[in-house]
């Protein structure tokens, strides 16, 4: 008969009192939002810091360029904050895990790092982006960028549209002006009414008219109005009306150069901002990689460290 030893006996009930170990295949969303928490709480206290010994760079007031105040340093500053809280949230959530920890805690500091860009975002456009530094305002400054260009092209054609209006308007006010300061003697109050409602609508039509064939007729009308309405001879008469020509001529030359000036503007300012875009667009990518890859590694240390302790509590019981 084959016996046991007594001791053999001992250590394998020992064993046996031993559980087996499960690695959970489910998310554990507590110690994922508590790792989101974490690194949002600590990105905000150290942009705060930041914002203490004068690295942060957020001026709602007087910014319209984000990037362009976003220096190499700050831009140093910000992302060592972000990968430090990233990393620090992703460790939190994989301390969480248990005996998980050793399988599940990089994926659960990857889930980390998406649900705080999540959250980034969310918060970006609700308006309290503030709270999450430097980083949040390029991203808001450049998603807003993309419309500046139409913006500032709209902008400008407007006040060259209006200016050039009422240079049109103070020009021909003037030359009507010019046309009635002498009026012949023996005229009645409504005879000169009459008079610059006609020399106004002759102006007018002379001057904002596009149908080039009818130049020649309408400066003749106008002309003659002159003549007959304010005694004019037909040679100063025509002699007014071509010096009015020239100096409207004048001031067409004179817009056009403002709209061409201005068009050059809008075509500078959409230059600009295509470049500050796809500069944005690859710091977006490095630093949303970079905050990842540093999650995923604060969670396998978490996770590591909580499958440690775990192990220890099992061999002490």
């Amino acid at each position: 008969m084959i016996t046991t030893h007594p001791i053999t006996q001992i250590e394998t009930i020992a064993l046996d009192t031993r559980q087996p170990i499960h690695h959970s295949r489910s998310l554990r969303w507590g110690a994922i939002f508590a790792g989101a928490v974490a690194a949002l709480a600590l990105q905000i206290v150290l942009m705060m810091l930041g914002a203490g010994v004068g690295l942060a760079l957020y001026n709602p007031i007087t910014d319209e360029n984000p990037l362009a105040d976003f220096g190499a340093g700050a831009a140093v500053i910000q992302g060592i904050t972000a990968v430090i809280s990233l990393w620090a949230g992703g460790w939190v959530a994989g301390r969480f895990l248990g005996r998980a920890g050793n399988k599940s805690g990089g994926l659960h500091g990857f889930m980390v790092w998406s649900l705080a860009t999540v959250a980034a975002i969310v918060a970006l456009s609700t308006g309290a982006g503030w709270a999450l530094g430097d980083l949040s305002k390029i991203v808001g400054g450049g998603l807003s960028l993309a419309g500046k260009p139409m913006a500032a092209a709209v902008s400008v054609a407007s006040d060259m549209a209006k200016d050039g209006l009422e240079r049109n308007r103070g020009m021909l006010g003037s030359f009507v002006e010019e046309g009635l300061s002498n009026p012949p003697s023996g005229k009645n109050a409504a005879d000169a009414i009459r008079s610059k409602r006609e020399i106004g609508f002759a102006v007018t039509r002379l001057f904002t008219s596009t149908d080039q064939a009818a130049t020649a007729e309408n400066q003749q009308t106008l002309v003659t109005l002159l003549v007959d309405n304010q005694g004019m001879t037909e040679a100063n008469a025509r002699k007014t009306v071509e010096g009015w020509t020239a100096s409207y001529q004048k001031l067409k030359a004179d817009l056009d150069a403002v709209k061409k000036a201005a068009e050059l503007r809008a075509r500078e300012i959409a230059e600009k901002t295509a470049t500050t875009l796809s500069i944005l667009s690859l710091c977006y990518f490095v630093a949303f990689l970079l905050g990842a890859i540093f999650a995923i590694v604060g969670g396998k240390h978490g996770g590591a460290c909580a499958y440690k302790f775990a192990e220890s509590d099992l061999l002490s019981e």
